[in-house]
């Protein structure tokens, strides 16, 4: 696997898994629980924003526009 497969498979594994994380929505909203539904959906949101993370310090890396971690 080259760098530029290993990033754009790094991105599309981030994209199916943030696809996956909107379906946690509806079912967290159905658990009839406000206390637990605030945390989870706080949860899923987060998880959300860290695959954003990945996918920036990847689209960095493959670019050679940054160091990884800036």
């Amino acid at each position: 696997m080259t760098p530029a497969e290993a990033a754009e498979s790094i991105k599309q594994t981030c994209d199916e898994m943030s696809k996956a994380t909107l379906k946690l929505a509806p079912a967290i909203r159905a658990l009839g629980n406000p206390a637990a539904q605030d945390e989870l959906l706080k949860a899923s949101y987060e998880l959300t924003k860290s695959l954003e993370v990945v996918k920036k310090i990847v689209r960095k890396a493959a670019t050679g526009s940054a160091t990884p971690l800036t």
